[in-house]
């Protein structure tokens, strides 16, 4: 099964999520295994993906059309009706992030506190397109858990250089090595964000990502104020990267 569920998503409405703790007495792979088989399975297929940003805070629904290439580890976001491209590449230490207008132009690099800023008035910060905390180096496994009734590894992970988050916990899928959940904290140990992979499609022998949430939490209360989705309507081989 191809891992394209790694990329990093209805009307807003302030709903509780529901949270229960890993089952730590349960044996997990240790992380430093588990971060070298993720990473060989980032390698994404050549595919043009056509879809929308859709954004629904306070009420208001905000749909942005975009066409996503992948190939290898490079990942293109094109918004068809604003001028902004973004490109992201992952590294085994991280991801390079870039930006421009359009393609006649160059790539400037997304870096510091500009990372950390959100797409438009989405919940998607550029930083989360990178998934870096699948590289973070400090890691600690939490036990074994089920995620809508697969069964899944969870992990602690804490960030090495600037990132808006002071930790991350995931969930991996124990049968297919695909993240299925991402919780990340503020400073104050409070969840304020989470992205979960709501479906998948399948294309040829692949399967890549139909819906993808991204909720922003409010700190210590784990409700919504706002999500964004990240929804793939059609794709096809071949990117031209």
């Amino acid at each position: 099964m191809n891992r394209f569920f790694l990329l990093i998503a209805f009307l807003w409405v302030s709903i509780a999520v529901g949270f229960t703790a890993p089952n730590s007495s349960k044996q997990i792979p240790p992380p430093d295994r588990l971060q070298f088989v993720v990473w060989d399975n980032m390698i994404l297929r050549d595919f043009t993906l056509e879809g929308v940003l859709r954004v629904d805070k306070k009420g208001k629904k905000t749909i942005y059309p975009i066409t996503l290439q992948t190939k290898g580890r490079t990942m293109v976001y094109t918004f068809k009706k604003k001028p902004l491209q973004v490109r992201v590449q992952l590294t085994p230490s991280g991801s390079i992030v870039e930006s421009r207008a359009s393609k006649d132009q160059p790539w400037q690099m997304i870096s510091g506190k500009g990372r950390l800023e959100h797409i438009f008035n989405s919940d998607v910060a550029y930083e989360d397109l990178g998934v870096d905390f699948l590289r973070w180096s400090n890691v600690r496994p939490l036990g074994e858990d089920s995620i809508k009734t697969l069964k899944a590894w969870a992990y602690e992970a804490t960030p090495p250089t600037i990132s808006q988050y002071s930790k991350a916990h995931y969930w991996i899928s124990a049968d297919y090595l695909s993240v299925l959940r991402v919780d990340a904290f503020n400073a104050k140990d409070q969840v304020v964000k989470r992205v979960e992979v709501n479906g998948v499609m399948q294309v040829g022998e692949s399967y890549v990502i139909k819906e993808m949430m991204i909720a922003s939490l409010i700190p210590g209360r784990e409700l919504s104020k706002s999500r964004s989705y990240i929804q793939i309507k059609k794709a096809t081989p071949g990117s031209n990267l």
